[in-house]
């Protein structure tokens, strides 16, 4: 463990995880509300899409950059660039004028996410043992998720109680204070301590390139099923209104049905520590992959009100588990050189599966209906689960 991370210096954690719950608020929120700016300025569906992209793709291509630079030293440094990206967008959208401006904002505001990201989960590895490591991810993504929960409603309730044209601008506004709240977080974060920086040449000598450190045994497993995991969470999201919709369920059920989901995720989080000290976290992520992928197939089947509710909350809690278990698992196929680097190259396969599987999904409902999304989505996590119980990383 760092020498940072005392017990002297132990309000650093709390103020991690409290800037990741407002920074996740901002960005689940601002989306939504990105889209609606998007309509008000006169752009179609296409435009929309690529609102979505620039946002996924910008920090895919920029991952790895961002993981060797917090491998070097900086995660704090990158936490603060971060942090400032994740409030000066939001007023940039709330002020643009027109579709090209709003463009920048969407991009910068995605870069903004890719680096308090990367460094927020790299400095759990820096800072804590490896039997602690699982826990505290747990602690990190259980902020992701209590964020993801609280920023749309927040969003859409500011909105909705605005009248007139300025009801998005001014949500925009307020989701601009709150992000930053995030600037008091980072100065909390500020007490864990300096961590040494490592020049660019030392930096270079013990780096490993990205595809060895794809070829390391359980990498690409331990990547697989994390992006199995977002991809299912995504598509959820997007479909399960059509299969409503389909089946005569109101909107407001389907809300609360995806509500439910998020809700049990955050209490697979809060118990992931005494999880993990039961059962080996192998175990642990290849048991929750296959049973997520049999609940979500089974969604357009057992469509009942109560039943869906039964696989949206079983579905959820073992979703809430894969995320910080693939973190702990890629942090430990690293050296401490390369351990942001391979959480940068987790993160990027995550944007990637958001950007293809949708985008391959869309083109089969066509064919076969909303139903084979959840299928295909359900397949890949049984996949996931199948080639993670097949690796043999015995010492994790």
């Amino acid at each position: 463990m760092s020498a940072a991370a005392t017990p002297a210096n132990r309000a650093w954690f709390p103020g991690l995880v409290t800037h990741t719950v407002i920074a996740h608020a901002t960005y689940n929120g601002v989306r939504v509300l990105i889209s609606y700016r998007t309509l008000e300025l006169g752009g179609s569906g296409v435009v929309l899409g690529l609102m979505t992209a620039v946002y996924s793709l910008v920090p895919l291509l920029t991952a790895l950059f961002v993981g060797r630079l917090v491998d070097r030293g900086y995660a704090t440094a990158v936490l603060w660039v971060g942090t400032i990206l994740s409030i000066l967008p939001v007023a940039l959208a709330a002020v643009a004028p027109n579709l090209g401006v709003l463009l920048i904002a969407t991009m910068s505001l995605g870069v903004g996410q890719l680096l308090t990201t990367v460094a927020s989960q790299a400095l759990i590895p820096q800072s804590f043992p490896a039997d602690r490591m699982t826990a505290k991810f747990g602690h990190l993504t259980l902020g992701v998720s209590m964020g993801q929960t609280i920023g749309l409603p927040v969003a859409g309730m500011i909105a909705d109680a605005t009248s007139g044209d300025a009801a998005i601008t001014n949500a925009l506004w307020f989701m601009t204070a709150l992000s930053a709240l995030t600037l008091i977080a980072a100065v909390v974060v500020m007490l864990r301590g300096r961590t040494p920086h490592v020049s660019r040449a030392e930096a270079a000598e013990g780096a490993i390139a990205p595809w060895t450190l794809l070829s390391t045994r359980g990498m690409k497993p331990a990547i697989f099923a994390s992006m199995a995991t977002l991809a299912a969470v995504d598509l959820m999201t997007a479909y399960l209104p059509l299969i409503g919709q389909e089946n005569g369920l109101s909107v407001t059920l389907v809300t609360w049905l995806l509500a439910l989901r998020t809700l049990a995720s955050v209490i697979s989080r809060l118990f992931i520590g005494m999880l993990t000290t039961r059962w080996r976290n192998l175990s642990l992520l290849w048991t929750a992959s296959a049973t997520a992928g049999v609940c979500v197939a089974l969604i357009p089947v057992l469509s009942q009100p109560w039943t869906l509710g039964l696989l949206l909350a079983l579905a959820g809690f073992c979703f809430g588990l894969t995320q910080p278990l693939t973190m702990t698992w890629v942090s430990t196929l690293a050296d401490a050189k390369n351990r942001a680097a391979v959480l940068s190259i987790r993160l990027a396969g995550n944007r990637l599966s958001q950007v293809a599987i949708p985008s391959a999904a869309s083109a089969l409902t066509v064919i076969a209906g909303s139903g084979a999304v959840f299928m295909i989505a359900g397949a890949l996590l049984l996949v996931a689960g199948g080639v993670t119980w097949r690796n043999e990383h015995e010492r994790w």
